[in-house]
């Protein structure tokens, strides 16, 4: 039982870590100007919702 729940925290830290770094390149995106959100949530495998969320952080 002990080695599913160790699989199971290293499988959610895993997913955490893709997604901060996901977070990061989109910063970047947005930084850069380029790219449309559209663009930028298909390119980076987030939702719109999210790269919009990150947009509205990056003004503030």
């Amino acid at each position: 039982m002990g080695g599913a729940l160790l699989e199971t925290s290293a499988r959610r830290l895993k997913n955490e870590a893709e997604n901060e770094t996901k977070k990061e390149t989109v910063l970047r995106m947005l930084q850069d100007g380029e790219l449309s959100i559209d663009k930028i949530a298909k390119y980076s495998g987030l939702n719109v919702e999210d790269v919009e969320q990150l947009a509205k952080l990056q003004i503030a």
